[in-house]
């Protein structure tokens, strides 16, 4: 027989349902009725976002105390057999360390697979109570301890605004389950970035965004697939940074708003495919050894941020590659896609005929 209404929907489905919602959601449905009052018990994936729980002119330290004891009491009551799949959280981090490192405890002690943290500062309307807090107390990033997951069953780590501490006395193993780490607004040293990079030996996808404290850094991996290099410059300070990568399984690279004053590659023999977007008008940003560093590869995006003529100017007068000496291994199997905004496309053309490694032109989509 056919359900003919939700509640004839067996539980699995239910629970299906149920995963897509924030967790407090999916708290409030158990007043349904009352096959779904212990339903939310047995839910794999956590979604604890605070931005749901405050609202001006309520005060966030207040918004702050009554999240925290959400996560507390919902975590205390859940069935505690049921293996987690995803524990997501974003909180307005304040003096809770003891707090936020027991809820990580107990989604790692679950079982979980996909760990999500964030820990936003000035992303929630304030009250005239919470800015004088702020005044008297200075805030402090969450240290997230790597250790904390190691010999887990983690996969994919996503950490937002927070500092990656590597406790020098961690050893470098039990980091295999580790295939996706994305890091966006993180402060990461290149030591510790190392370390975590080397200690996933079957690391597969690797994102950094807006990462402070880097400057000279590598990346060595023997396993990574994917790798993404976004909102990073840093050819303004003394030390102008560079970036090594020996990664002989890479595919796919890409380079969004990123710069370095010097790019090494030791083997990148197995890309596949590159996007590269530009900095925008501002020429000082743009460095053409990444370019060079991706003479070869397969298909090639190249999607720019409002660039005039000066900046390809510039753009021809850097890049001086011997085309006769530059080649593709299968230059008949070549694809390009050029992203054409605001300039003409004979000055992308020029660029890519200046790269050396594309002879022919199968594709161009304007923009």
């Amino acid at each position: 027989m056919a359900a003919t209404t939700i509640d004839h929907l067996p539980a699995p489905l239910l629970l299906r349902i149920l995963s897509f919602l924030p967790t407090i959601n999916a708290v409030r449905a158990s007043l349904v009725s009352r096959r779904w009052r212990e339903l939310w018990r047995h839910v794999r994936r956590l979604n604890f976002d605070m931005s749901l729980y405050h609202s001006p002119p309520n005060d966030l330290c207040d918004s702050r105390d009554f999240f925290a004891d959400f996560v507390t009491q919902t975590l205390l009551l859940r069935e505690h057999s049921t293996r987690l799949y995803s524990f997501h959280l974003l909180f307005n981090y304040r003096r809770t360390t003891t707090q936020v490192n027991s809820w990580i405890r107990y989604a790692i002690a679950s079982g979980v697979v996909v760990l999500l943290l964030s820990f936003p500062e000035d992303l929630f309307v304030k009250s005239e109570a919470d800015a004088i807090e702020d005044e008297e107390e200075t805030w402090q990033e969450y240290d997230f301890h790597f250790s904390n997951i190691r010999n887990s069953r983690v996969r994919c780590l996503k950490l937002n605004y927070c500092r990656i501490v590597w406790p020098k006395s961690l050893p470098c193993d039990g980091f295999s389950s580790l295939r996706s780490v994305y890091l966006c607004d993180v402060s990461v040293r290149a030591e510790v970035l190392d370390n975590v990079v080397s200690s996933c030996v079957n690391l597969e996808f690797l994102s950094l965004s807006c990462i402070s404290y880097l400057r000279n850094f590598k990346i060595h991996s023997q396993t990574l697939k994917e790798l993404e290099l976004e909102l990073f410059k840093i050819r303004h300070y003394k030390d102008a940074g560079s970036l090594e990568i020996y990664a002989p399984n890479l595919h796919r690279i890409s380079f969004d708003r990123f710069s370095v004053a010097e790019y090494c590659s030791r083997d990148l023999s197995s890309l596949v495919e590159a996007n590269v977007v530009f900095w925008g008008e501002d020429r000082e940003d743009f460095n053409c050894e990444v370019l060079q560093l991706l003479t070869g590869v397969e298909r090639l995006t190249l999607l720019d941020m409002c660039f005039y003529r000066h900046a390809w100017d510039y753009v021809m007068k850097e890049v001086k590659l011997d085309v006769a000496t530059v080649g593709a291994p299968n230059p008949s199997e070549i694809h390009v896609i050029c992203e054409l905004q605001c300039f003409h496309c004979h000055f992308i053309l020029s660029c890519i005929k200046a790269l050396g490694s594309v002879p022919s032109l199968s594709e161009l989509r304007s923009f």
